[in-house]
């Protein structure tokens, strides 16, 4: 397999240098320009919840990061280590290496931990957000067993030149300035965004281990961090289209120390740079994609008091090309290929491990005449090395019966492979880890009630879901170091909602969101012998949880306010000790002035407004009551068009 790599990787090169030698070659002065968005998740993923959380919300969280976007937003657990620290998704009762967190369709995970910091994504890098819930294998690969979440970058053709400029301020000197450039033509686009965060994180907290719980304040918590995102796109000719984007970003923060901890100075530093390129062809029959990127992430975690310093970094090639097929009016197939190359380098590695993984997926729809049927079967084979990853398939499947409700179910077969880490870390690493694998399933319904005038629409989604994961890994003490085991079962089950109630009149626009959450997620297989934990209840897995939500609009005037609930989460796995229930109330309020060619936006928000003291994680300090606000000046002159523009 390590042959098949560079000719995937070249052929994707020639396909996009080959397209951007065309740009020069047409001539179009009038296209019909085609707007193209995620193939396999548009129109393959038939009988799974999905979630897009509107622009106006991600705008109301441009200054912050996706773990905040996303624990007040959505009905995802996010473990949180305090402000500016380690924040991990959670779905359905699964760990955070569980969630593929894909942007354009590349993986983001780490692929030596398997998992990704949310606390390190800039909200302002992000045009919109897609949340997709259960196992999605077959289309994304490993590590998509309760989710995944799609962060996609887009950019028009003809919309003039945009500026953005914003700069805001908070409680525990944090502070963020952040920029946007936009210059979009009849043929190209470019968008350039910058962001620059400092923040001390030196908030106040009640320190429950220590006699007579006095109130500290949170130190060596630190926090510098930069980034720059440029995208790129040109429109070769009526059906093709080329985009170039490179990330580039930098994080520097201490670490602060637990509640049991003397202090301690330890600090992590993380750098990436991200290169992607990908090319459509679109018409009527067939439509092509290639895509590639190339990661370079490297992170140094040092403890000064100790002297102790490690670090690991890796290196990831990804390509990918695949073909949707229009057989016939009520069939859609597709079809592709996708090769990724990791090389890694750490301290607790003794030799630079490699991985080769190349996958073949398709999928293919069917929907009947009317309409009222829609099914759609996917299929993936995964190889990595000389290694063959049990085949994986997946079937959903939605009916319209009446014209306001529709009922949808899926069932897949999903799979995680052992990490980087899992595999090699020195000393622990065990090379005979299986793949974790199991079945995902789900049943929804969708009840959608709109008024004749569209002015009061109703919304109810309840969704039931199951999954059992066999050879989950977990890492166990031996005689001498930890190391990872294919030895749990785990059984996940629950019910989700999603209610919405809006109401528009006049010039008001009032709306109320309500989301829950009722998960059991057990260990099914005892570990040793005498386990306590077999039918308990997973560590830091909340049996219930939920967000409600109030957003009033009037004029240029907007406000929200929300509640989030978290419920009990054991802290043992014989669930004999726990962290306490907490609900936190945060509110947002902004004002737009609009002028001729610009728009003042100001907004204030308030968060832990009941100033409740609690803590997500274990003994990790949590802030009380505070506050941000800031000014977002957008300036956006009408476009002139230069009809002879090539």
């Amino acid at each position: 397999m390590n042959l098949l790599k560079p000719y995937i990787i070249i052929a994707c090169f020639l396909i996009t240098s080959s397209c951007y030698a065309q740009l020069h070659k047409d001539t179009v002065k009038s296209l019909a320009l085609i707007e193209v968005t995620s193939s396999r998740l548009v129109n393959f993923s038939i009988g799974t919840k999905i979630y897009s959380i509107d622009s106006n919300i991600i705008n109301q969280y441009k200054s912050g990061n996706l773990a905040t976007l996303l624990e007040n937003e959505s009905q995802l657990f996010i473990k949180s280590y305090g402000i500016g620290n380690l924040a991990t998704p959670s779905f359905r009762g699964s760990g955070a290496s569980h969630t593929a967190i894909l942007w354009n369709n590349f993986n983001l995970n780490s692929p030596l931990t398997g998992q990704l910091d949310l606390s390190l994504l800039p909200n302002n890098f992000i045009n919109n957000i897609n949340i997709q819930y259960g196992g999605t294998s077959t289309l994304w690969g490993s590590g998509a067993v309760g989710g995944a979440i799609h962060l996609n970058n887009e950019l028009k053709f003809d919309k003039g030149i945009t500026v953005m400029l914003g700069n805001s301020l908070g409680s525990f000197s944090n502070y963020e300035q952040n920029m946007l450039i936009e210059i979009s033509k009849l043929r190209w686009a470019t968008s350039i965004k910058f962001f620059n965060k400092t923040a001390e994180n030196n908030f106040e907290y009640i320190n429950t281990q220590l006699t007579n719980s006095p109130k500290l304040k949170q130190n060596n918590s630190e926090l510098k961090q930069q980034g720059l995102f440029v995208d790129n796109y040109f429109q070769i000719n009526k059906y093709q289209k080329i985009n170039f984007r490179f990330w580039f970003q930098n994080n520097d923060r201490n670490i602060p120390p637990t509640m049991l901890q003397s202090f301690i100075k330890s600090n992590q530093k993380d750098d990436c740079y991200r290169l992607t390129s990908e090319w459509q062809r679109i018409n009527n029959k067939i439509s092509y994609f290639a895509r590639i990127a190339y990661f370079n992430e490297n992170l140094k975690y040092t403890v000064y008091d100790h002297n102790y310093h490690s670090f690991n970094r890796s290196k990831t090639i990804i390509a990918e090309t695949e073909a949707k097929v229009k057989l016939n009016k009520n069939t859609l197939l597709n079809i592709g290929i996708n090769n990724t190359y990791i090389k890694a380098l750490a301290s607790d590695f003794i030799n630079k491990p490699e991985q080769n993984r190349t996958a073949l997926f398709t999928s293919c729809r069917f929907n009947s005449p009317n309409n009222v049927f829609l099914a759609t079967l996917s299929a993936r084979q995964e190889i990595i090395g000389n290694n063959i990853i049990p085949f994986t398939y997946s079937f959903g499947t939605e009916l319209k019966l009446l014209k306001h409700i529709s009922f949808s179910g899926n069932v897949s077969k999903v799979y995680r492979v052992p990490t980087i880490i899992d595999l090699f870390w020195m000393p622990g690493g065990n090379l005979n880890l299986l793949p974790e694998s199991g079945f995902s399933e789900e049943l929804g319904a969708l009840l959608k009630l709109n008024s004749s005038n569209e002015k009061i629409k109703f919304l109810f989604e309840p969704t039931i879901f199951n999954r059992k994961i066999n050879n989950w890994i977990l890492w166990l003490p031996g005689q001498s170091f930890w190391s990872p085991q294919n030895i749990m079962e785990v059984w996940s089950r629950g019910l989700e909602t999603r209610s919405e109630f809006s109401i528009y009149i006049n010039a008001v626009k009032f709306k109320i969101n309500l989301l829950t959450n009722y998960v059991i997620s057990t260990n099914e297989k005892a570990k040793t012998e005498n386990d306590a934990s077999i039918n308990k209840q997973l560590i830091y897995v909340p049996m219930y949880s939920g967000n409600a939500k109030i957003s009033l609009e009037y004029k240029k005037i907007s406000f929200t306010i929300n509640q989030n609930y978290t419920g009990y989460r054991y802290t043992a796995t014989d669930n004999s000790e726990y962290l306490k229930p907490y609900m936190l109330t945060n509110s947002y309020v902004s004002y737009t002035i609009l002028l001729k060619n610009y728009n003042l936006n100001l907004f204030v928000t308030l968060n832990n407004i009941l100033n409740v003291q609690y803590q997500v994680m274990l003994n990790r300090a949590m802030p009380l009551r505070n506050y941000q606000t800031g000014i977002l000046i957008k300036f956006n002159p009408p476009n002139k068009i230069n009809k002879n523009e090539n």
